[in-house]
């Protein structure tokens, strides 16, 4: 069995990003964060924000993982549905574009090993919220509670 060695990347968060009713925390993973341009970001943005979701009609809660993976980048836009379930939209700027990754199979890949350590964060933190009674407060607990590290 060949044996590929994975460097490590790290995980930023980056504050806060509201599309209407829908509040994401926002978080940048790369080898080298600085790789990751704030025009890339605006691109990324402006994908969410015109998204078929409509993330701006619906009241929840989230988070983004702006993942820089070589030249590009797959953007990954999660939000609990204000219950226990992760729902995921999948973006990648293969011409240079955030487009949906039509990923229409039956068997798919999810989250590699660097996003994983975001999610698990983010999963930790959720399930602290749906212990309480989900006022604002607990809102506000949950989008503080950020993940910041290597993975």
């Amino acid at each position: 069995m060949n044996s590929t060695s994975y460097p490590s990347k790290y995980a930023a968060p980056k504050g806060l990003f509201t599309v209407g009713k829908t509040r994401f925390k926002w978080y940048d993973l790369a080898t080298d964060l600085t790789e990751i341009s704030q025009r890339d970001i605006d691109n990324a943005r402006t994908c969410i924000e015109n998204a078929t979701e409509h993330f701006q009609d619906i009241d929840d809660l989230g988070f983004v993982i702006m993942h820089r993976c070589g030249e590009n980048y797959l953007l990954l836009v999660c939000t609990w549905r204000s219950e226990n379930e992760l729902w995921e939209s999948v973006y990648y700027d293969g011409s240079g574009n955030f487009e949906v990754w039509d990923r229409n199979k039956t068997h798919l890949p999810t989250y590699c090993v660097w996003e994983m350590g975001i999610v698990y964060h983010e999963s930790q933190a959720w399930k602290k919220y749906l212990g309480t009674t989900k006022e604002e407060s607990d809102q506000k607990n949950y989008l503080n509670d950020l993940f910041e590290g290597e993975v």
